[in-house]
């Protein structure tokens, strides 16, 4: 009698039935489909406008370009000053990533693993800066960096990236810290290890994945910010390749396809970053789910 009952419940189980797994699988497949084309449209939509002219796009925005051209290109290099911009860019972002992951490492360590005295409320208000918006901080920190004399100076932007993405790094970095066993650091120090190579011997090696993750989620914001250029740089020389993209557009005259052609060449640098370390960001993601 069991053994019809186990037949029985087998052959209703949705998950045994062939047609209900292809109906799912078809399903799942769908959704995923739609997603992708949803997040790719935008960056497609991008590209398609920056090969149009502006004759082009007044007469076609949505479609296919009838004639495909790069003069928006040519033209934007040339109004942007794209290698002096991309260096900005590079030394500014570079520079802040810098500061906010060395910085970071230090706080999450002291932290986690030296139990400092008033550590806890230390890191406690370093994260509670990531419930606050940029634009209220944004004004103390402009006074801040004019009086130390830094406006319009790849110092005043590289100090205030780190200053924004101190919290997020330090907080992926304290966490992925908490999850190693305080007998390694323990066994190192009976060894005769000072807490700076203990730092930088055995915790920066373990913890790789995890600043490789955190250094691409805050190169790209970085990379990105439009605001903190703005505000600090003025109109200084040393401004970002977001800055240039957003000057592409006059008072009286917006050309669409201009304007997405500069988008594409600031977004380039991002992809091919990206690209270049997906692998580094799928092996932190996971790192940080298993532990």
């Amino acid at each position: 009698m069991s053994l019809v009952s186990d037949a029985a419940t087998d052959e209703v189980a949705p998950g045994s039935n062939p047609l209900v797994r292809s109906i799912v699988k078809w399903l799942v497949t769908f959704i995923l489909v739609v997603v992708a084309v949803v997040a790719l449209y935008p960056l497609v939509f991008t590209v398609l406008n920056s090969l149009k002219t502006r004759i082009g796009y007044a007469q076609n925005p949505l479609g296919l370009p009838l004639d495909i051209s790069f003069e928006n290109y040519a033209e934007t290099f040339v109004r942007m000053d794209v290698p002096r911009l991309l260096f900005n860019s590079i030394i500014t972002t570079g520079g802040g990533l810098l500061l906010s992951t060395v910085a970071a490492l230090f706080i999450a360590y002291a932290v986690t693993k030296l139990r400092i005295k008033g550590g806890n409320l230390i890191f406690l208000f370093i994260i509670a800066m990531l419930v606050i918006p940029s634009q209220v901080v944004i004004y103390p920190l402009y006074e801040t960096i004019l009086d130390l004399g830094l406006g319009g100076t790849y110092q005043g932007l590289i100090f205030s990236y780190a200053a924004f993405g101190l919290p997020i790094s330090t907080y992926m970095l304290a966490a992925f810290f908490r999850a190693i066993p305080d007998e390694l650091i323990e066994a190192a120090r009976i060894d005769g290890a000072g807490e700076l190579r203990i730092l930088f011997q055995m915790m920066l090696p373990i913890s790789t994945p995890a600043i490789a993750a955190l250094s691409i989620l805050n190169f790209v914001w970085m990379w990105n910010d439009l605001l903190l250029p703005l505000v600090i740089m003025g109109g200084s020389d040393k401004t970002t390749l977001m800055v240039g993209v957003a000057l592409l557009s006059g008072q009286y005259d917006v050309s669409i396809p201009l304007i997405s052609a500069g988008l594409i060449v600031a977004l380039l640098p991002v992809m091919i970053v990206y690209l270049l370390f997906q692998r580094q960001i799928l092996s932190g993601a996971l790192a940080g789910a298993v532990k």
